[in-house]
């Protein structure tokens, strides 16, 4: 209350302040402030936050060329932490936005760099920043431009690093092609997706408006900035602060009054921007005038004042003014309905009803009478195209008769000629009335389930501005991280939701995934099991709600290496897919089947069978490339590609698993960019066969880019970078730089100690680099000791890894020949040889590199017989 109290006193003189001559202020905040220098200094921000630009267009012409000529030249050609600057793209309320390259030379990708003005706290931005990268790096759709580095330059301005987008804002590319309401509409739905993916990622945009929307050449939309207004908001520790940060990072045309009042922000805050967004696509006019931007005008308007239905803002005439009074621009019903291929009534008819109920549903002023989620948005307008009830309205029969005439017309006017056909027509409308009321129960039952998730959801990403308000300004400045988010609200799923069983599993597999995401497996595993077992509780195994969930826990337990019980979940949500799959079921996906076969194969693979892992994985190949998956699936072709060729490198057939590396490559790079993980473990596998291959220039390219993927997506300790250092170990190794591939060695077993301390299984291959380097060193005793230690962890296992166990015998078998150690030699290769054979069979390529190993050393030894029957 008290805090409620100083900012109504600060809104109240900075008010004043500004209908003061600028001469006169010092006076008069002198006399109003007294000798609070508190107040006068929030105050003051404000006022400093006011006077500067907003756009470009709020600066004197020949200041503006003057500033912009010197801004490039200061900029151009300077680093930015790893990039290099180009040139400046344009500039705001928050600061400077730059085209940069990577500075080292190994991307050609061009980025865009958004230099925060001084004024925000460069610490704080940087700390949160590396605290939910992890989450930003998640929002992989092909709809998101992705946020991807950040930092603080020398002088303490913090940076943040993007995905360059070259397009037009969304709504002026629909103006310049003429897009029709139905094109828009359809657009829009795209929008509504990449939110609404982001939303069940946990992350609220904040600052949706076109700006934010680009449209590339081809007719993609990309949203920008997703994340950046949270890194920035929270910076300040007074509520004039906050305001005036606020005021910097939200466009006031676009906020939501709980925006512009500096309350909690979820996820309804983006679905009011959507409906503003949908408003001005639609019409071409903005809801709301402001006469100034002072912040009590934007918040009166906002939180008071009702928008016009977009059907009546179509046929008004709108003249837009600079600062000086002069034209600008003239919106007019003809220029309207001309850029959307209408005339001015057509559109208003075309607008008036459906539309205007969406529109103003997703713009009402309380959060909780909004569409519950952005998918009930989205799901909203498909209906209203498919000419279907739509929540936005009171569904009386009226409504659902004339729904059910404009979706049969044809039927309706052939029941009007005979008696019969009049009847058979009345027959058909009650029961088309009665299907309209079972979609209006389903729909309803749909939307209370959305409203209840979403209500969790909210408080999960509020939680740390709720968290924070009651304490002190100084304490203001702590991050509430997002595991303590998930903790605080996982305990209260169970008790909450008690009697609402089907939301509960719901929320419950959405926190599993998210500590997943975050590397907590123990309380992921917690509440996928508690997901799994509420809805087969309920509903049983057999549904796809089931699946899903048995698919993400039998993902985690392969990570978390439980084999049998990973391969139980798996092959049920297999099964349930093919069924899905041959039975043409509601549920059947095509993407869900090929991932859920993917990592049944390494659970094969990993368990001993390479034979079941092979088939599997060659079944997931086949079906993805059968489906012609789009979008984000899109990654599922890319991921079973690449994985056919680790399986095959994996079982020893080297030669025919490059190509399928080699393909998914360019898969993975279309998908996403910057890419994902998954690219970086296909390069650790190029840069593996390059090197056996002795292509050490390709090696050193792929493993260096892998290594910069894994540490960008997976921070700065995981087995794959371990697996990409200890490969740098053997091409400076084959380099004879001994010195540099022990400390690469050395630095990979660190690593996969730490990581997974209780697994030796994952240690072996830097220990086996280590026995390379020192046989090559001529340390023939610590080389031995090395190989030894290996094949007793790998030899401990139930389950052997062959392909792996028969290259250190080979190792081992000619360390021993060199020292003369024949008997021994002898024993050790016949020992590969025949496991090879006898467990991966005749055909393995592996085979003949055993059999090449055992004819030298009894041909060493004269055994020139037992040669000759090798050859």
């Amino acid at each position: 209350m008290q805090q409620q109290q100083e900012w109504e006193k600060i809104k109240e003189i900075f008010t004043a302040a500004l209908d003061q001559p600028v001469a006169e202020r010092e006076r008069f905040l002198a006399e109003a402030c007294g000798t609070n220098e508190l107040l006068r200094g929030e105050v003051e921000s404000l006022l400093a936050a006011h006077e500067e630009p907003q756009n470009l267009l709020e600066q004197n012409a020949i200041d503006l060329a003057t500033q912009l000529q010197t801004n490039g030249r200061k900029y151009e050609g300077k680093r930015i932490g790893q990039y290099r600057i180009l040139r400046e793209l344009g500039r705001g309320g928050m600061g400077v936005v730059l085209l940069a390259v990577r500075a080292d030379e190994q991307y050609e990708k061009q980025v865009a760099i958004k230099l925060v003005k001084q004024g925000f706290d460069s610490d704080f931005i940087v700390s949160r920043f590396l605290s939910e990268r992890q989450i930003l790096a998640n929002l992989n759709h092909p709809n998101i431009a992705r946020l991807l580095d950040g930092g603080a330059t020398e002088d303490g301005s913090p940076y943040l690093v993007m995905d360059y987008v070259e397009g037009v804002p969304v709504d002026e590319h629909c103006d310049k092609h003429k897009l029709s309401t139905s094109d828009r509409l359809r657009l829009f739905g795209a929008i509504c997706s990449a939110v609404a993916y982001a939303h069940r990622n946990l992350v609220v945009h904040r600052d949706i408006k076109p700006g934010n929307i680009l449209v590339t050449e081809d007719g993609t939309p990309k949203l920008l900035d997703f994340g950046i207004a949270k890194l920035l908001d929270s910076t300040a520790t007074t509520p004039s602060e906050r305001t005036a940060t606020i005021a910097r990072i939200m466009t006031p045309q676009y906020a939501s009054p709980e925006q512009v009042r500096g309350i909690a922000i979820t996820t309804a805050s983006d679905i009011y921007s959507l409906g503003v967004l949908l408003y001005k696509l639609l019409t071409g006019h903005h809801p709301y005038q402001f006469k100034t931007l002072l912040p009590a005008e934007i918040e009166k308007v906002i939180c008071e004042k009702e928008p016009e239905r977009p059907s009546t803002a179509v046929t008004r005439v709108e003249v837009s003014t600079d600062a000086d009074g002069m034209t600008t621009g003239t919106v007019t019903p003809l220029s309207v309905g001309e850029a959307r291929g209408e005339q001015p009534e057509g559109l208003r008819r075309r607008l008036k009803g459906d539309l205007d109920n969406i529109v103003l549903m997703a713009m009402r002023k309380e959060p909780e009478r909004r569409y519950s989620s952005v998918e009930q948005l989205s799901e909203d307008i498909r209906r209203h195209v498919g000419w279907l009830p739509v929540v936005a309205t009171n569904d009386t029969f009226k409504y659902r008769a004339r729904k059910f005439v404009a979706r049969n017309r044809v039927a309706v006017v052939a029941a009007s000629f005979i008696v019969l056909a009049i009847v058979s027509g009345l027959v058909v409308s009650l029961w088309q009335a009665q299907n309209a009321r079972r979609q209006r129960d389903v729909a309803r039952q749909e939307k209370l389930k959305a409203e209840r998730i979403n209500g969790f959801l909210q408080r999960m990403l509020s939680f740390s501005n709720q968290s924070i308000s009651s304490i002190s300004p100084v304490a203001q400045k702590k991050d509430v991280s997002v595991n303590e988010m998930l903790d605080q609200i996982a305990p209260q799923i169970e008790t909450e939701l008690a009697d609402q069983p089907e939301v509960r599993a719901q929320l419950l597999r959405t926190v599993g995934t998210a500590y997943a995401s975050l590397g907590q497996y123990d309380p992921a595993e917690k509440n996928l099991r508690a997901a799994l077992e509420t809805q087969t509780c309920v509903n049983g195994e057999d549904n796809a709600e089931a699946a899903a969930t048995m698919a993400e826990l039998g993902v985690l337990l392969l990570r978390e290496i439980k084999y049998e019980e990973s391969q139980r979940l798996l092959q049920k949500a297999v099964n349930f897919y093919q069924k899905q799959q041959q039975n043409n079921g509601p549920d059947q996906s095509p993407a869900k089947l090929a991932l859920a076969m993917d990592y049944l194969s390494a659970v094969a693979q990993l368990q001993g069978d390479p034979k079941t892992s092979l088939s599997l994985m060659k079944q997931a190949l086949q079906i993805s490339r059968n489906a012609n998956l789009q979008g984000a699936e899109r990654g599922v072709l890319a991921l079973n590609t690449s994985d056919l060729g680790a399986v095959l490198f994996l079982q020893g057939n080297v030669e025919e698993a490059e190509p399928y590396l080699l393909a998914a490559v360019p898969e993975f790079r279309k998908i996403s960019n910057p890419p994902r993980w998954e690219l970086g473990t296909t390069l650790v596998f190029l840069g593996v066969i390059a090197t056996n291959k002795n292509r050490l220039d390709d090696a050193e390219k792929y493993l260096l880019e892998s290594e910069q993927i894994l540490r960008r997506t997976l921070g700065e300790k995981n087995r794959y970078l371990a697996a990409a250092i200890m490969q740098q170990g053997n091409v400076l190794l084959l380099r004879n730089d001994l010195a540099g591939a022990k400390k690469k060695a050395e630095e990979s077993l660190a690593m996969i100690q730490a990581v997974s301390p209780d697994d030796k299984t994952t240690w072996v291959r830097p220990i086996i680099a280590l026995g390379d380097i020192a046989v090559k060193a001529g340390q023939a005793r610590a080389g031995e000791d090395y190989f030894r230690q290996t094949l007793a962890i790998l030899e401990q296992k139930s389950s052997k890894n062959w392909v792996l166990i028969a290259p250190v015998k080979i190792k081992l078998s000619q360390l021993l020949l060199a020292q003369k150690r024949l008997p021994e030699a002898e024993n050790i290769a016949l020992q590969a040889h025949e496991e090879v054979r006898q467990n991966l069979g005749e055909q393995n390529p592996l085979l003949k590199t055993t059999a090449k190993n055992l004819i030298e050393i009894y041909e060493k030894q004269g055994k020139h017989d037992l040669a000759q029957k090798l050859k």
